[in-house]
């Protein structure tokens, strides 16, 4: 099997490389058989994408970019990209997006003839009618932020197909992506934050909710920390993993995904207090269980040392909230931290850093809530140091 690139000059003065390989003679026919394919770059590229299709013809990988369908390239992006590059949580919500409402919708459309229409259509599909949960108190579509994290999906799956070459360009760079919608945040009050935590006293939902509202940890850090990352005489933790698990058992610790998400938070006389206390029961427990305690040094587990499964912590402390009366995730404990600092005069980096947001831009843009009661009061202050 031999192969060449041939320099091409379009009417326009662009240049392209047709890489041409000799398959043979047809059995049937007794014809030269030959595979052609266009390269838009330089001679180097071109060279390199021969040598590329090549070994895949000789290794019998190859496949014929014609006959890909979009369903075809979305699975075998998955399996190839998303399990090697994405956070369990997140191949998970990928493959929802990708199985349940984008590959419905084109996945039966051949690559290559995936354009723009198409890509529209699927989005104003889920808008008017994408939900698959079946919810009667909610409406058929989908919400535009939803939408606009399936476009965010399938935008980087067709840009690799186009380091690929399977695509001249990526076709999801021409439609009108959705608008995120921006949601209120929830806010607790003093006392409703007070009845939440009397009211989970006693239970292993406590202490998750307790750190979440006063360090501002993230569900999966919290879950994570373990007993080496909480130094109780200096008052400090250090985020250093996340616990990552849809079934429960089968436990999988993961680094934070940027760096700024590695960060060391300053904790307040009455956090040590209750974490020392904690520490002393869980020593107890551990001794009651003897051998049959699961030693993974977690701050947070349950009676057996095993871990808590998040989605399950999620969905328990919804219910007992809303008992309550209170409407908030677990997430937005997060939420519930931050402004109470930005609302007592801290610092916007500060909140940040203790946040570990990669930029304060995201901190101030999440919280701009707080901003114009903060604004009053610098007014304020500036006119009584002047006055």
């Amino acid at each position: 099997m031999r192969g060449h690139i041939k320099k091409r000059l379009g009417k326009t003065g662009n240049v392209s490389w047709d890489i041409v390989i000799s398959l043979g003679r047809d059995p049937i026919t007794g014809k030269n058989k030959q595979k052609w394919e266009t390269c838009r770059g330089t001679k180097k590229e071109a060279e390199k994408r021969l040598a590329e299709l090549m070994q895949q013809i000789n290794n019998g990988t190859y496949t014929d970019p014609g006959k890909i369908t979009v369903a075809q390239y979305l699975n075998r992006w998955l399996e190839t990209y998303g399990k090697q590059n994405l956070a369990p949580a997140t191949y998970r919500s990928y493959h929802v997006g990708i199985y349940k409402h984008i590959i419905p919708v084109i996945g039966q459309i051949p690559l290559i003839k995936l354009q723009p229409i198409h890509i529209q259509d699927l989005y104003s599909q889920d808008l008017a009618e994408g939900r698959k949960d079946n919810k009667k108190t909610t409406g058929k579509g989908l919400s535009p932020t939803t939408v606009l994290y399936h476009h965010r999906i399938l935008h980087k799956a067709l840009s690799q197909a186009v380091n690929l070459q399977l695509l001249n360009r990526n076709p999801s760079d021409y439609v009108d992506r959705p608008k995120k919608e921006k949601k209120e945040i929830v806010v607790l009050a003093e006392q409703e934050i007070k009845l939440l935590l009397n009211n989970l006293s006693g239970s292993y939902l406590y202490l998750p909710v307790f750190l979440a509202v006063y360090t501002g940890m993230r569900m999966g850090e919290i879950l994570g920390l373990t007993w080496p990352d909480v130094d109780l005489n200096r008052g400090v933790i250090q985020v250093r993993q996340n616990l990552y698990q849809r079934t429960p058992g089968e436990p999988l610790f993961k680094q934070p995904k940027t760096p700024g998400s590695k960060r060391n938070i300053d904790i307040s006389p009455l956090v040590v207090k209750t974490l020392r206390e904690h520490k002393k029961s869980q020593l107890k427990e551990r001794l009651a269980w003897g051998e049959g305690y699961k030693n993974y040094n977690l701050v947070c587990s349950l009676q057996n040392g095993d871990t808590i499964n998040p989605p399950t912590l999620s969905s328990r402390f919804r219910v007992m909230a809303q008992r309550l009366g209170l409407f908030i995730t677990f997430h937005g404990l997060r939420h519930v931290h931050a402004s109470l600092l930005l609302k007592a005069g801290i610092p916007a980096k500060v909140v940040s850093d203790r946040l570990g947001h990669s930029q304060i831009n995201i901190t101030l843009d999440l919280y701009s809530h707080v901003m114009p009661g903060m604004q009053r009061e610098a007014s304020n202050k500036l006119e009584e140091m002047l006055s």
